[in-house]
This record gives C-alpha cells, structure tokens and sequence, in this order.
C-alpha cells in the first residue's frame, strides 16, 4: 500500500469520526465554552506548559550530556518547538522526531548519538508513563468503576508495560523474535537489540539515568495537572484520579496508525470516557478543544525557526552557488 493511499485512509478515518462527534455533541457550545476562557488563564497556561517543555529539554540535555555531548537549552528548544510544529501535519510524533534527530546530528555532528538522545529522552517519558498508568490501576477500579474503562485501561497498562519491556529486556526479545520474524518484522528486532545495547550503555551512567528517570516522572504527573487545571477553569466535574486514568488511554489508543496524527479518535475518545463517567459531551469536546489549540499555540515559534532555518540554506546554498560560478565560466 503506497503512503498516498494511507495518508487518504488516515485522513477518511479522522472525518469519519469529527462526522460522529458533529452528531453527538453541540460543537456550538463547547466552541462558545472555549470562548469564555479569559486571557489571563490562556496565559498562565501557555506558560505553564511552555515550562514542561523546558524540563523536556532539560531531560533530552542531562542524556546528551552523558555521551559527551554539551548543546545549550535553547537550542535544544528551538529543535523541541519545530518539531511540535511539524507533529501538527505529520501521523503521530514521528516526524518531529526525525526532524530533532536531523537538527541535532548536525549540530553535534554525530548522528548516532543524535538518535539515541531523541530515542532515549522518548523511551524515559514511556517508563514514566507506565509507572504512572500502574499507580492509575487502584482509582481504575476503586472510583470510576465502569468495566469497559477498567478493561481499556487495563489493555493499555499491558501495552506501555510490555512495550517498555521488550524494548528494555534482551530475554523477552530472543522471546518474541520468531513471532516477529513469522511477522516478516525481522528488520524490527535488529533495532531493538542494537537499542537495548545503548540502553545498557547509557544505564551505566547512574546520575543522568536518576536525573531523566525523575524529571519524567515529574513532567508525567504536571501533565496530568495540565489537563486537570484546564478542565477546573472550564467548570468541568472531573477529578485528577480520574484524568491519572483516562490519559494513559487516550496516550496509547492515539498512537495507533489509524488516524490522521490522532485527530478525531483523541476527541472521540474523550467523549467515550466522559459520557461513561457521567459528564456530558460537550465537556468532553471543549477541554480535548482547548488542549489541542494551546498546543497549536505553543508550536507557532517553531513554524518561525523553520522558516529561518529553511532562510539560511537558501542563502548558503546561494552563496555556495556565487563561489562556483567563476569556476563554472571559466
């Protein structure tokens, strides 16, 4: 199947589910719920958020640091905010990635290292979630309650768990290698043991391995309070407890190939989880609303670095092209 053809499947999905949502829930009021937001929070959210980054970063630098490898914040932050913006066109975070990847290898001129930096700082925020989506289990069961959430939850711990697991440990990987290569994913295990082996290699440096573990933790938990402080000033009835629950699921459902970067299924799931609780669709749309713009928001800086990035290989590339013109004539 070309990639055309799956950007269009992609794209078919997230309409069809926006075209249930439309006919589920008054769009006209959550978007007049929205409105009512005052400056003053958007700010202090903005801000808030923009502060996660910079710990992001913080954690990305403490694992660059530990392979020799010293790049100031803000530069870090500039390659953060253009890939934040470049995940708004492209499936999943995957093309961010790419682009940190690219941005950084020629800034350190090593892009094995780069790799590893962008992978690792990832993999460290998926442990954390998975510490996190464990803790979720008791509130699971004990306040929400509804079997079909408990179900999906639990579906998703065994997924970030066992994901975590077979990226970290070499037994479960010769383990499950003949039913990947039954797969034909045999490409697939080759880079999940060379991963493992810079796991290892980076596990050995015991301060960057507690510093990038407990930032991840932390950025994991602020997150959550992210959601949670949105949701308070739009006088939405939802408990931490709750959201500590229903993000993991949201985490783990969007990434799934389906959709057109999770547009659509995050806010259908929303919805789902919502409504399961007793809240109302509306609520549901308005807060998954909100969180997406903020974060549209906060990548517009990354549009501008593109954009001046892409402004100097111009000029280079022209300069370059001026140098060679008299040897070209002559």
């Amino acid at each position: 199947m070309t990639s055309k053809i799956k950007l269009l499947l992609k794209t078919a999905v997230s309409l069809a589910f926006f075209f249930i949502i439309f006919s589920q829930a008054d769009v006209g009021q959550a978007l007049e719920q929205f409105t009512r937001l005052p400056p003053s929070f958007i700010i202090y959210a903005l801000v808030f958020y923009t502060c996660l980054q910079w710990l992001s970063c913080i954690r990305w630098q403490i694992i660059l640091s530990s392979s020799g490898q010293n790049l100031p914040t803000s530069r870090l932050m500039q390659s953060y905010f253009a890939g934040m913006f470049l995940n708004i066109f492209l499936p999943g975070a995957v093309g961010g990635d790419v682009y940190r990847v690219f941005h950084i290898s020629k800034e350190i001129r090593d892009p094995e290292i780069a790799l590893v930096s962008v992978f690792l700082e990832r993999f460290t925020g998926l442990v954390a979630l998975s510490a996190i989506a464990v803790a979720g289990l008791v509130p699971a069961f004990k306040i929400i309650g509804r079997w079909d959430i408990v179900a999906l939850f639990f579906g998703c711990v065994t997924a970030l768990v066992g994901g975590t697991l077979l990226i970290a440990n070499p037994y479960l990987l010769r383990l499950t290698a003949p039913w990947l290569k039954k797969l034909r994913l045999t490409n697939i295990t080759a880079r999940m043991a060379r991963i493992q082996t810079l796991l290892y290699q980076f596990s050995q440096h015991r301060q960057a391995l507690a510093l990038s573990a407990g930032l991840s933790l932390f950025l994991q938990f602020a997150i959550v309070y992210y959601h949670y402080l949105i949701a308070q000033q739009l006088d939405i009835s939802i408990s931490f407890l709750e959201l500590l629950v229903f993000i993991p699921i949201i985490v783990v459902v969007t990434m799934l190939p389906i959709s057109l970067g999770g547009l659509g299924l995050k806010e259908g799931l929303w919805i789902y989880l919502f409504v399961r609780v007793g809240n109302s669709a509306e609520e549901a749309l308005v807060l998954s609303l909100v969180i997406t713009a903020f974060s549209w928001i906060l990548s517009l800086p990354g549009a501008i670095i593109l954009l001046r990035n892409s402004a100097k290989q111009m000029t280079s590339r022209d300069s370059l092209a001026q140098k060679s013109l008299p040897n070209d004539l002559g």
